[in-house]
């Protein structure tokens, strides 16, 4: 009979899921509302007053901007250089925050989110499946 390995439950933290910012402070999508602020604050994106849905349409918008211009200056410029860039990660971090906020805020409970937020929160159901 053959012997297999026992099988580890190993952690691992998805690259794309955080960022180390210029403090060298690890940046992830559960960090604390007043670093995530800061960070805000160093894109220029101005959090006070704005809802969740605003602030997830500025950095959409922002990842739209971003790409467009590196493609009006290549051509063959492609999504996967794209998202391995400092611009992208520090945006996808920021993003992911929002959703997580808006998902907690509406107690996971689709029948009480807004569209918007709704549409994310059964985008990741989907894929955590």
């Amino acid at each position: 009979m053959l012997f297999s390995r026992p099988k580890k439950n190993i952690t691992t933290l998805n690259e794309e899921l955080y960022y180390i910012n210029s403090e060298q402070e690890m940046i992830n999508r559960f960090s604390s509302y007043f670093i995530i602020k800061k960070e805000f604050k160093k894109i220029g994106i101005d959090t006070d007053g704005h809802t969740i849905e605003e602030l997830i349409a500025k950095i959409s918008l922002e990842f739209l901007e971003g790409y467009t211009s590196r493609i009006d200056e290549n051509e063959n410029y492609s999504l996967s250089e794209f998202k391995q860039t400092e611009f992208y990660k520090v945006r996808f971090v920021l993003l992911n925050h929002l959703k997580e906020v808006g998902f907690y805020l509406y107690d996971y409970k689709e029948e009480i989110m807004p569209e918007k937020i709704k549409a994310f929160y059964k985008k990741n159901k989907k894929e955590i499946k």
